[in-house]
Parts: structure tokens; sequence; C-alpha cells
């Protein structure tokens, strides 16, 4: 054909298209997903055997100079009389559709440019060295148009290729989500924040969140804790913060003693945010025998401003019963009984007094005994390091605990505590 060269050097200028964008929220967060598609470079796809004959190449030499002028829509009209010819070589069509994609793009009509490009893929004339474009941009051409089943197929075959793409696998793994196969996207994530951790300093945010996402629709909690933890550790937002802490209040059971160890990590974190919040966590501390602690709190919650007198009877009833408490308690510490368990119960209430030097000597003292709660007595030792500023030796107590049912809510104070000041 004696226009094909100049038909294949006006192709290898088209300039990219950007073909608009999808946005999908998850949990509370909305995440922009934008995408553009590479150049429909014919002469590279082509191989230099390969001919285009005398009657499909009339049609395509006039849909080039219409497309030349800018009148895409005559030049669509054009090509898709050439489906008509008889006879045509793979190679032709192939030449046909591929432009058919073009100009589909251009027209901004993106289901037929996935189906044009689909069928330019299926007649095997695309060269081996740029398959994997070609299977990058049919999925996120089908991602564009909603058609998830066919990302996930062409994001599939992009991998088989050797493509690396993340933005492919970005597709894949929300196609998945959208699909509702949140089994297939957690597992897609994961693969993405596995080998992404060499090309980049932390994994990329909208991953991780469909991970906790699709962990969250499958009740795999430990899937969860996993992404919530990578998310606080790299985008310490509150609102992941909060999911975390709730996660592992649900871990550690809704008894007083453990409500009331939350309540601390929340306050250490400084997730109490009612007057309500306090108010749980000072009744919490007088039920357990810690009227100091309570005192503290309603300090805390006072200073804060939380406590500002709406919940006032309440609140001064509350203050008056630890005062009063506080006195008969402070006066009897030091008669208390000398075994583990006598140690670490009054080291915890020196700690609620603020006297921490005390408290971390009665908690070591504990530790040095047989102790059929040893790790609640290192916990509530790296709670008194952290109070004091110590953060080197609160990190080592609450890295010795080894009991299952505190793992989590160790976990996250090491994390706190990775994300603290030292004061001494």
């Amino acid at each position: 054909m004696r226009n094909r060269k100049k038909v294949f050097e006006q192709a290898s200028r088209r300039k990219k298209q950007r073909v608009g964008s999808f946005i999908i929220r998850v949990l509370v967060i909305a995440a922009l997903v934008i995408f553009g598609f590479p150049e429909l470079n014919i002469a590279q796809s082509l191989a230099a055997e390969m001919a285009v004959g005398p009657v499909v190449g009339k049609f395509v030499s006039e849909a080039q100079v219409l497309a030349k002028d800018g009148n895409f829509s005559e030049a669509r009209k054009k090509i898709n009389e050439t489906k008509k010819i008889p006879g045509k070589s793979a190679y032709e069509s192939f030449v046909i559709y591929d432009y058919e994609t073009y100009l589909n793009v251009k027209l901004k009509d993106y289901v037929a440019a996935a189906r044009a490009a689909e069928a330019a893929f299926a007649t095997g004339m695309a060269a081996k060295g740029v398959r994997s474009q070609r299977l990058s941009t049919l999925a996120k051409l089908n991602f564009s148009i909603k058609n998830y089943a066919k990302t996930v197929d062409f994001a599939q075959k992009y991998r088989l290729e050797g493509g690396a793409d993340e933005e492919v696998l970005r597709l894949e793994m929300q196609a998945y989500y959208l699909q509702k196969k949140y089994a297939a996207a957690q597992k897609s994530a994961e693969e993405i924040v596995l080998t992404s951790g060499s090309r980049r300093d932390k994994p990329d945010e909208t991953v991780l969140q469909i991970w906790s996402s699709a962990a969250y629709h499958q009740k795999d909690n430990s899937g969860q804790f996993d992404a919530l933890t990578a998310l606080v550790s790299n985008y310490p937002k509150p609102v992941y913060w909060k999911d975390l802490v709730n996660l592992v209040a649900t871990d550690v059971g809704r008894s007083d003693r453990m409500s009331l160890e939350v309540l601390r990590l929340k306050l250490a974190m400084g997730l109490l945010e009612t007057s309500d919040d306090y108010i749980e966590m000072a009744q919490l501390a007088i039920q357990l025998g810690l009227p100091g602690e309570a005192l503290d709190v309603v300090s805390s919650g006072q200073k804060a401003g939380l406590m500002d007198g709406r919940n006032k009877s309440r609140e001064l009833r509350l203050k008056t019963m630890a005062e009063d408490q506080a006195r008969r308690d402070q006066a009897s510490l030091d008669s208390r009984g000398a075994t583990a368990a006598a140690n670490a119960a009054l080291g915890e209430a020196y700690a609620s007094y603020g006297k921490t030097e005390k408290a971390i000597r009665l908690y070591n003292v504990a530790l040095g005994s047989p102790n059929a709660d040893a790790d609640m007595t290192r916990l509530h030792l790296g709670q008194a390091y952290f109070s004091k500023g110590d953060l080197v030796n609160a990190r080592k107590a609450f890295l010795s605990i080894k009991t299952a049912k505190l793992n989590w809510l160790t976990q996250l104070w090491v994390l706190v505590t990775n994300n603290s000041k030292e004061r001494t």
C-alpha cells in the first residue's frame, strides 16, 4: 500500500489519551484512581513483513485524512466500512481494529474502544514485545467502563506476559473488591504490599484500605489487624487508630479489667473524646480499686475541656467518691501483703497516684517471684515506664509479653511507644 508508511508515521505520533477517573470508597476514606492509556502505536505493534492490501488500505488512508482534520466520527464510519470486505487477513483485521480503538478513545466511546482493542488483540498480530502493554491498556479500558470481570482477566494475562506495573495490579485488586470477591481482593492487596516494599518507602494507602475492608467483609480479624497496623504505621490518621483500637477491644473481651486496659491505651493515644469516655474510665478505675487513677482521669478530662459541667452532678459524685476512696486507700498502701500478686496490685496502686518509681520497683519484685499473671504485670510495668517517658524500657517490657490474649493490645502499646518522644 502506497500510503502505508504515512499511515504508520501518523499513528506513531498519537498522543496519550486520558479516559477519565473512577472513585472508590473504602471505610471512610475516598481513594481517587486516575489513569491514562499508552499510545496506540500501530507501527511498533506489527510484524515487519506484513502488509495491508489496496482495498483495505484505501479505507484506512481515507479514515486517516478525516482523523487528521479532527473528524473522528466520520473516520470511524469509514473504518467500519472495511468490516464488510471479505477475505481480510488477520493482519488487516488487526490494523482495522487497532485504528478503530484509537478513534473510539478520541470520541470518548470507551465501551466501543474496549471492544475494538480486544478484537485487535485476539487477531494475534500484536508483536510479542508490546503484548503486555496492550493487555495493560485492555485492563484499564475495561475498568473505566466497570467491566470488572474482564479487568481481572486482562490483568492476569498481563502478569503472565511478565507485566509488573503496580497500577495494573491495583486495578485487578479493585476489580475483585467491586465484584465483592473479598478473598481475592485481600490476597491481591497483600501481594502488592509485599512486592512493592523494595520500590517505595511505604505501601500505597488505597491498597491498605482495600486490604482492611476486604478482611472486614470476611470477618477476618487477623487480616484486618495486620492491614490497620500497616495503616497506622504509615498513615497515622485518627480514623485508623480508632478502628484498630476498637478491633483490639473486641479481641480482648469486655470485662471491667480489659475495658480499663483499652481505655488506658486510648488515653495514651488521645482518643478519649467525650465526657462519657472519661466518666466510664474513672468509674472502671474505682470499681477495680484504683481511686487514684479515677481522680487522674477526671483531672485529664477537665484539662481537655470535656468534663465541662454538662454532666455536672454525675461528675461531682464521681469525683467525691474517688477522693473519699483515695484517702482510705493511701493510708493502707504499705500494709498490703508480700506475695507476687499483692506486690503487682500495690504497684498498680502507686502508679495510679503518679508514684511511678515505687510502682516500677514493685512490679519488678512481683516478676521476681512465681506470678500467675506475670504478663499483666509486664503490661503494667510497660505502662509505668511509658508514663515516666522511659520509652526504651517501656518497649522492652511490652515486647516481653507472650500471652496470646494480650498480643494485639501489646502491639498497639509498642506502636504508641514508637510514635512517642523520650522524656528521660
